[in-house]
């Protein structure tokens, strides 16, 4: 099966079924009923989550210590059988069970694009953060170039676009983590020796 089939809508058991059948060298996530097979992170795409995470961490512990970001948690709402994600950068409560394995309650999201990304995936995926209330903002980063796409709650969740190296990263309630260019640094978009 390639990366998404239109054909298949799936329930979240049948989605789970699926995937615990499948090498576990592949990443599936269910968009909107449909099986979605992610692709291999490249080391930029990594190292652009990883600087988030930290960006994302250090401002957590001073101004809102109850959260944390983690990268790749698988996210369910309680009640939607359509939709099983795992975004690349998550901020999440702090406290969590013993053998929990997905949040279903989050407060920031980012997903860091690849060129293969499908434009139909990303708007699902958008509308899908957009409806858990608890969710403030939704941030979409390119990996080749240094580019980010901004959605929050308190904009009523309308796009802009990052582009300027220097912009202040802005989050509602935890405030300035960095400038935009900080997301691509140890990459060879790096403005930093």
């Amino acid at each position: 099966m390639a990366g998404e089939s239109s054909h298949w809508r799936l329930d979240m058991e049948t989605f789970h079924g699926f995937r615990d059948d499948r090498p576990k060298e592949e990443k599936w996530e269910l968009i909107d009923g449909r099986p979605v097979m992610m692709p291999p992170p490249s080391l930029v795409h990594q190292r652009i989550c990883g600087n988030l995470e930290k960006l994302f961490n250090d401002r957590l512990s001073l101004v809102q210590p109850s959260w944390r970001a983690d990268r790749e948690i698988g996210l369910l709402i309680p009640q939607d059988e359509k939709y099983n994600t795992e975004p690349d950068v998550t901020v999440i409560d702090t406290d969590v069970e013993m053998g929990q394995l997905y949040a279903e309650r989050f407060y920031f999201v980012a997903e860091v694009l690849s060129g293969s990304d499908k434009p139909w995936v990303l708007k699902a995926k958008l509308d899908y953060y957009q409806r858990h209330e608890p969710c403030l903002a939704v941030l979409f980063v390119r990996q080749d170039q240094i580019a980010a796409e901004y959605y929050s709650r308190q904009a009523n969740w309308a796009k802009v676009d990052w582009t300027n190296p220097a912009t202040r990263l802005d989050f509602p309630v935890i405030g300035h983590i960095g400038p935009l260019s900080d997301l691509y640094r140890y990459t060879p978009l790096s403005l930093r020796p």
